[in-house]
Formats: C-alpha cells, sequence, structure tokens
C-alpha cells in the first residue's frame, strides 16, 4: 500500500514538533533504588512528539502508542530514556520528545503511632533524546504537599498561629537523585510533613512540630534550594512553593533557581 507520509514535500518547512497527546495508559512506577516489584499502580497520561524534516510530508502517527505498549507497563526513568531513543529508530527521526505526567503512590507511616497508609504526589516528565547521542535532556518536576506555619501569625499571638498545607514543586534536569530524597528535602524545609492516617498521638506531634518550625513560603524554597545545593552542587533545579492560605482568600508564592546560589 503507499505511504504516504513518506511522500516528499515540496513546501520544504521543518516542524519542529509533531506527534500525539493526552494518551492514557496504566503504569507501574519504581523509584532510582526500587526494584519493579515495589511499584503500585497509576495511570499516566503520555505526549510523544518527533522533530519533521523540511521535505517529510508526515510522520508514523501508529507507532507512538505501539512503542509505549512495548515499554508499558513498568517504568522508571532510565526506561522512560530509552523509549525516547526507540522512538528515534522506530520512526527514523533525529529528535524525539515524551511528555507524561502521572501520581506517584507510595507507603508511609506517621511519625509516632507507625501507623501505615497511602499517600501520593504529583510527577511530570518531559524527556528529549537526540539522534546521534546516548544521552538524553531530562526534566523531571514533583509537586510534594507538606504544611507551612506563619512565622508572624506565631510572634504576634498568645495562642496559636494560622497553618496552611502548601505546594513545593521541585523541578530537576537530569536529575541524579531518587524521587525519595526529593520528598524528604521537601518535607524537611516545610513546618511539618503531610501523612496519610493520624493517630491522636500522631496529630499531637505533627501540630507541635508545625508550631516549633515556622516556615514563611520564602523559607520554604530557600531551606529547599540550599539542601539540594549541598546535595549536588552541579544539579540544576527550580523550587516553587504555593501555601493555600487559611485566612486569606489568596495563595502565598514564591521560587528559587540553582543559579540564584
Amino acid at each position: 500500500m503507499q505511504d504516504t507520509q513518506n511522500i516528499r514535500d515540496q513546501r520544504m518547512v521543518k516542524i519542529s514538533k509533531v506527534g500525539i497527546k493526552e494518551v492514557s495508559h496504566p503504569l507501574f512506577f519504581y523509584d532510582r533504588d526500587e526494584k519493579e516489584s515495589a511499584a503500585l499502580p497509576s495511570t499516566g497520561v503520555f505526549s510523544f512528539f518527533v522533530e519533521l524534516p523540511a521535505e517529510k510530508k508526515g510522520t508514523h502517527m501508529s507507532r507512538f502508542p505501539s512503542i509505549l505498549y512495548e515499554f508499558a507497563p513498568y517504568f522508571n526513568l532510565k526506561k522512560f530514556e530509552h523509549m525516547a531513543h526507540e522512538i528515534n529508530e522506530k520512526l527514523q527521526s533525529d529528535t524525539a520528545f515524551i511528555e507524561t505526567k502521572f501520581t506517584y503512590f507510595y507507603e508511609k507511616f506517621a511519625p509516632v503511632s507507625k501507623t501505615r497508609g497511602l499517600t501520593d504526589i504529583k510527577v511530570a516528565l518531559k524527556i528529549k533524546a537526540k539522534k546521534n547521542s546516548k544521552n538524553t535532556e531530562t526534566q523531571l518536576t514533583l509537586q510534594i504537599p507538606v504544611t507551612s506555619l506563619c512565622p508572624c501569625s506565631k510572634a504576634i499571638s498568645e495562642n496559636g498561629a494560622h497553618s496552611q498545607r502548601s505546594h513545593m514543586t521541585l523541578s530537576l534536569w537530569n536529575p541524579k537523585l531518587s524521587i525519595k530524597e526529593c520528598i524528604e528535602v521537601a518535607e524537611k524545609a516545610a513546618s511539618c510533613a503531610i501523612y496519610p492516617v493520624l493517630k491522636r498521638v500522631d496529630e499531637k506531634f505533627v501540630t507541635e512540630k508545625a508550631y516549633n518550625t515556622p516556615r514563611f513560603v520564602e523559607d520554604l524554597v530557600r531551606e529547599a534550594a540550599i539542601q539540594l545545593k549541598e546535595k549536588n552542587c552541579a544539579l540544576r533545579f527550580e523550587v516553587s512553593a504555593e501555601n493555600f492560605e487559611s485566612i486569606h482568600n489568596h495563595n502565598a508564592w514564591a521560587m528559587v533557581k540553582s543559579d540564584d546560589l
């Protein structure tokens, strides 16, 4: 049958990205030091693109989901990067792009009672692979929920202080840290961690921990940035934090880049 995509295009306009978007597929993601058996089920939403040369009429769209099916459902970061190189080979392209978002579940213990439960963070990946390079450009973004307690509120109040849930977003380029290490960075920077299950002894602990560790939104990003720099001085990153203010109808936000340190 005629392969229309391979017909020469006379307009000679290169297309920077062409492909498919919003493909949902089940996945099991396991962290840097984990085995496949440790992964918990989730659903990923994928987008795949390639760079199309000016003389080529079209790309082979059907090959994207076929490659995903071959690689799924178990993934770690290296396997995602390998899939990007496979796209270049199967679609005969010079540059391939993968974007995906999914929820990463993991087991977490309450701080005092050690009661177990499942919690989650949001993960986003962007991967760019060149045909003639074994390396990739990989951006890993994690959205991690934490607790923050306002230092000003504590300083001016005779009793108590307002606190709120916050989202810390860590974006790392070509990351050398595991997801668990990034979670630890965010939770250490915060007033307190967030837990899926709390007994009364645990609730007492987290309340007092937050009260004794007040943090502005500025503190969250500075503390996390310092930790990341200490872990890997060459790491490129961005850290942002958003506080869902409990006494305002707006949110507080801040960001630090690795170049700022």
